[in-house]
């Protein structure tokens, strides 16, 4: 067996590509429940180069109140990080930056108070990640500056969650995200006391929660483990620091940071010169947290990673912008797992695009996301059937709102099952209230989803093209129907009879023409 490795022939075209490319420049900015980070790359068709890099040290999770409730004075500190960020971005179009938010805006039932003003900052949208997400792209940016590595164990230690994913060489196969974080499990050292009785607690609890999802990584065995966060990296400067640029952790790196920090007594003593001021209060409780994943994982050795969350944004927005949206593949992905009659949810998808284009306009929902929206309702709305026919729309939204998608933020998983869960009979519009997207737009959407799947009742490939769609403001619509095509579907002209009277209940008026 020969292996020629590359060509002449690919070489030479890569150079010539590369050279025909011109370079672009792209922006990931995480918003971090203890730092805000900034990352900003070259990308010239190929791969990326990272020209700059910016943090800011805003802990978001601190004005978490018992109540998760964000509190004023962490919404200033983070719009005024923001506004830093938007000079350095300003010249950088949009459609090349992404803008993600993990634990504390997950968690913060008031996130809107501070996600509206940070979008009009950033004049870009700004998705909330779903735990397991987080966790994905964090993957994606790991293996991606590693792509060496076969069966993976990855580990990030964040300001509100920790995320641990098992992958091998580009795909992940297990991702866990867990509420341990280095601001959040502050508590465990109260008043910045660092003694043998904190550690202790500190690492018992982070202990318990890891516990409950450990059979998945003990089961198999990997062959490489990965650090990629800020906790994990600082660990590993302050083992260089005592003599130890060995290029790993090992658990007894671990304790022995742990003696010499029980010994300073408290975190304003902590006096390690390779540790910068804004990482000294969150140091012994990342510390805790690594002993904890060390302990209960069966960790012999870490490596610190070269990739983290920023790359794995950037990889992402890469993909989209090429085209290869990843939310297409995992809508399909899903019709396959739960058996979904993929020929009768083409016909709806394609019922569906026919009255898309003649409404549109009128509905102010000419808008890619929006599309997006009702082509992945269309192929979705049956998933639930792997439940019950009973109650179908209801299995179906929540199946899309809980569970897990790669590549969909969790605004676009609540509004998508907003739609969902209005796809027949009775209409609730007060479930697209408090949602990302407009209430109007996210209403146009379900409509235009609720007729093309009543137009397709029988299952049997209904010829639509002939049918006319007239929309009027505030969500009216008149269809007008050849006399041959009502003579022929009698049973659809009684089922928009039906959908008629859904429809006036809440004032919008459906009305349509034999002629």
């Amino acid at each position: 067996m020969t292996f020629e490795g590359l060509t002449e022939e690919a070489i030479k075209e890569q150079f010539e590509s590369a050279e025909q490319a011109q370079p672009v420049q792209y922006a990931a900015i995480d918003l971090g429940s203890n730092s805000f980070h900034l990352a900003i790359a070259e990308y010239d068709g190929h791969s990326f180069r990272v020209i700059g890099r910016h943090k800011e040290k805003v802990q978001l999770a601190n004005g978490l109140d018992d109540n998760d409730v964000l509190s004023q004075e962490a919404i200033e500190r983070g719009l005024n990080c923001l506004k830093l960020f938007q000079e350095r971005i300003k010249n950088i179009p949009a459609k090349y930056t992404k803008v993600v938010a993990t634990y504390t805006l997950r968690e913060a039932k008031n996130a809107k108070a501070f996600v509206e003003p940070a979008e009009m900052i950033l004049n870009n949208p700004i998705e909330i990640l779903p735990g397991k997400e987080e966790a994905r792209l964090i993957y994606d940016g790991v293996s991606h500056y590693h792509p060496d590595i076969e069966t993976a164990l990855v580990v990030d230690i964040g300001g509100g969650s920790t995320e641990i994913i098992l992958g091998d060489k580009f795909e992940p196969i297990n991702l866990d995200s867990l509420s341990i974080g280095c601001v959040t499990y502050q508590r465990y050292f109260p008043n910045g006391n660092i003694n043998e009785n904190n550690f202790k607690q500190a690492i018992l609890t982070a202990a318990a929660e890891i516990s409950r999802i450990e059979k998945r990584y003990l089961s198999t065995s990997w062959k490489h483990c990965l650090g990629s966060s800020g906790s994990i990296e600082a660990v590993y400067k302050v083992l260089v620091e005592l003599g130890f640029d060995e290029g790993f952790i090992r658990p007894e790196h671990l304790q022995l940071i742990k003696e010499k920090l029980i010994e300073m007594g408290h975190i304003d003593q902590i006096s390690f010169s390779s540790l910068s001021l804004s990482r000294q209060n969150t140091f012994a409780v990342g510390l805790a947290i690594l002993i904890s994943l060390f302990q209960e994982l069966k960790i012999d050795k870490m490596y610190v990673a070269n990739g983290s969350l920023r790359e794995g944004i950037l990889i992402e927005l890469a993909e989209e912008l090429k085209g290869n949206d990843n939310r297409h593949h995992t809508a399909l992905s899903l019709m396959s797992r739960f058996n979904v009659d993929q020929e009768y949810a083409i016909q709806v998808k394609n019922a569906a695009q026919h009255i898309f284009d003649q409404v549109a306009d009128i509905w102010e929902i000419n808008n890619p996301i929006y599309k997006n929206y009702l082509d992945w309702a269309c192929l979705l709305h049956e998933i639930g059937l792997s439940i019950s026919f009973s109650k179908l729309r209801l299995h179906s939204a929540y199946i899309v709102q809980y569970g897990d998608m790669p590549g969909f933020s969790q605004q676009t998983k609540e509004s998508l099952a907003a739609i969902i869960a209005n796809q027949r009979k009775k209409l609730y519009p007060e479930q697209f209230d408090n949602k990302y997207d407009p209430a109007c737009a996210l209403l146009a959407i379900t409509q235009v989803l609720r007729i093309a799947i009543l137009l397709n009742i029988k299952r049997d490939h209904v010829d639509i093209s002939d049918l006319k769609f007239e929309a009027n403001s505030r969500n009216q619509l008149m269809i007008r129907i050849p006399q041959q095509w009502a003579y022929k579907h009698q049973l659809l002209l009684a089922e928009l009879g039906k959908e008629q009277a859904y429809l006036e209940y809440h004032q919008i008026q459906l009305e349509w023409i034999v002629e």
